[in-house]
């Protein structure tokens, strides 16, 4: 399921209705909207309009459009939701606040945008025209960075979505979330920590819940009281319907890149696996193995003798070079297949390019060598010898 962006690009009900784009200080409310919506499982569809709707009602505030005059906090968003049926609650941690965005719910992120924001991600055009615009006027802005509200979640197909509400929800490049991994959107989180705002990224975020929804099941495994800036105005993008364009105020992109592949985050999943595994029990078997390997050389003569007896009894009792076969070849498919997808020559790759299909290669192997590592699965490791050990019949017979 795609995360929908709702744009405090069309914040005000009758910018949206007009179809008219402009920069409002909504991000807070637009970003509660795209929350509860998210977390409802789209049972409930909020507008960002709904969003600055719901802040007017619960806070008692009448925004003044235009103007720099309705920037939100999280405990302000707490309030918004609740009046937009969901429920949101403070993150205990970073792994608590994983664990409930792979349970269904959205989390709301409280930023420093940019600051120390990952290479490759995009944020948005709105975004993009106000890196050049105070490029030329000033710097110190960009390296500052400005005060937003943005939120995010988690798809067991498309994995974690980051979005940002200066994305255009009309264009179809930038109204679904962008995909990141686990460790990319702790990397945003951390622009609050690196701006000295915060003393933890966990302290940045809200969890966001639908009560009415029936939670999903875990797959795996924010308090603050500081005011969020808002998000200022800025260069209008390319001719659109109608443009009404604001200097900006406080507000921070690297240059686009190429879409995030979910590479990383299989790699992460893979490394997840791992660190379940059983180690002591595994370090047992391989030891049990290797003196079983050892005792099929007795009687040989010389040193290659004994090596070539003990390398045919591993292969012939237990699944390691199966392992490795089986990795090497996934791996190397893998790449082949991103390679003719990006449809480039392979002495013409950038290092984009590079990094991807070495990634998926990656990925492919660590697959292989979880499944190896599983218990319940006799093909690879020692497997195929595992159930004698454990039998009490021998290694080798």
């Amino acid at each position: 399921m795609k995360y929908k962006v709702k744009s405090q690009l069309y914040s005000d009900a009758e910018a949206q209705l007009k179809g008219a784009l402009q920069i409002l200080d909504d991000c807070t409310w637009s970003s509660c909207a795209a929350a509860v919506s998210w977390a409802s499982g789209y049972t409930v569809d909020y507008s960002a309009a709904d969003g600055v709707a719901a802040q007017k009602a619960a806070l008692k505030r009448v925004d003044k459009q235009g103007v720099s005059d309705n920037g939100g906090s999280l405990p302000e968003a707490v309030k918004v939701i609740a009046h937009l049926g969901g429920k949101a609650r403070y993150a205990k941690s970073w792994n608590d606040a994983m664990q409930a965005g792979r349970g269904g719910a959205a989390l709301m992120v409280w930023v420093q945008q940019p600051i120390g924001y990952p290479a490759g991600v995009p944020i948005s055009k709105w975004h993009d025209g106000w890196k050049r615009y105070w490029t030329k006027k000033d710097p110190k802005k960009i390296t500052d960075g400005y005060g937003h509200m943005t939120s995010a979640g988690y798809d067991p197909v498309d994995g974690w979505q980051w979005a940002c509400p200066t994305r255009d929800e009309k264009a179809a490049a930038e109204k679904y979330g962008v995909p990141v991994t686990e460790a990319q959107l702790r990397q945003i989180a951390n622009s609050k920590v690196k701006a000295k705002k915060v003393k933890a990224d966990y302290k940045c975020l809200l969890i966001v819940t639908y009560p009415s929804k029936v939670a999903a099941p875990v797959v795996v495994a924010a308090p603050v009281v500081a005011p969020a800036p808002v998000v200022a105005p800025v260069v209008a993008p390319a001719p659109a319907p109608t443009i009404v364009v604001q200097a900006p105020t406080t507000h921070a992109k690297e240059a686009p890149m190429p879409k995030v592949t979910k590479t990383a985050a299989t790699i992460a999943d893979a490394e997840a696996a791992l660190l379940r595994v059983d180690w002591d029990e595994k370090s047992k078997e391989a030891v049990s193995a290797l003196v079983a390997a050892a005792k099929a050389s007795n009687g040989k003569r010389g040193l290659r003798a004994k090596i070539a007896a003990s390398a045919s009894w591993i292969i012939a009792n237990t699944g390691i070079d199966e392992m490795v076969v089986e990795a090497l070849r996934t791996g190397l498919g893998t790449a082949l297949a991103l390679l003719l997808a990006t449809g480039s020559q392979l002495t013409k790759l950038d290092a984009d390019q590079a990094d991807m299909i070495l990634a998926g290669a990656i990925a492919a192997c660590l697959q292989v060598i979880v499944r190896a590592l599983n218990p319940d699965d006799p093909k690879f490791g020692v497997g195929k010898a595992k159930q004698e050990i454990r039998n009490g019949n021998g290694l080798h017979k």
